[in-house]
């Protein structure tokens, strides 16, 4: 009778394991200007602006600009995040590329929690390819709850409550978008800067394979390293 207690629980975990590394999905994204950073914006900094050109720039940013569309790809433990929204060709470029750029830009963001590796690849900043590793994100749980597409999500914190989560414990995979990771389920809703990434669909088990790759194509190097390579840069083109 133990012997099969135990096969049966051998079994019951095996195929938790083998439901997790077979698991794949494809989340869609889009991002705007957070109500927050967008009341701040009408209230406060908008009326002390008084130099025309930058006001227009600014209204271009927060007030005219279209949604980005982003996609978080994924298969068993691995995961990959870009942003798909193609520029526009209209009045409205400036705040559109601003938005683009806060939202991820061009960079891929790669996740792999069987092996711990988080990497961001970067070929438009510093004029070449970089690979470098994204940095340890350390979070604050909380037991603040709220429903997203049907899904139950929790609140989660970090940076001194500058960058907000919402997670589902219900889909077990611990990425999101802008190389965000490292919460007990998928993020659904993310503010982080001025953008709010929101959940549009979600596509679990698709027909069609998920295959994630790792970044390639680029130099390889430490976020630190990365850090100093954007202020060398910088004092390249604005000087001490």
């Amino acid at each position: 009778m133990k012997k099969k207690i135990i096969l049966l629980f051998i079994i019951f975990i095996n195929s938790i394991i083998y439901g997790q590394l077979s698991f794949s999905g494809i989340v869609h994204y889009e991002s705007t200007i957070s109500s927050k950073k967008l009341d701040e914006y009408l209230s406060t900094k908008r009326k002390s602006i008084k130099n025309k050109a930058l006001l227009k720039s600014l209204d271009q940013v927060y007030l005219y600009t279209k949604a980005i569309r982003s996609k978080l790809s994924f298969s068993g433990k691995e995961g990959l995040f870009v942003v798909e929204e193609k520029l526009s060709t209209d009045i409205h470029d400036l705040g559109q590329r601003i938005n683009k750029t806060s939202a991820g830009g061009s960079k891929r963001y790669y996740y792999n929690d069987q092996t711990k590796t988080y990497l961001i690849k970067d070929c438009d900043v510093l004029g070449e390819c970089f690979i470098y590793t994204n940095k340890y994100l350390e979070w604050q749980l909380t037991q603040e709850t709220k429903i997203i597409n049907g899904y139950l999500t929790y609140k989660a914190t970090r940076s001194k409550g500058k960058v907000i989560a919402w997670y589902t414990p219900e889909i077990p995979i611990s990425f999101g978008p802008k190389g965000e990771y490292g919460l007990p389920g998928l993020i659904l809703e993310l503010e982080v800067g001025k953008i709010r990434f929101m959940a549009t669909k979600i596509t679990l088990n698709p027909k069609e394979k998920i295959k994630i790759e790792e970044p390639k194509g680029g130099k390889r190097i430490s976020y630190e390293e990365y850090e100093k390579e954007i202020k060398t840069a910088k004092k390249r083109i604005f000087g001490n």
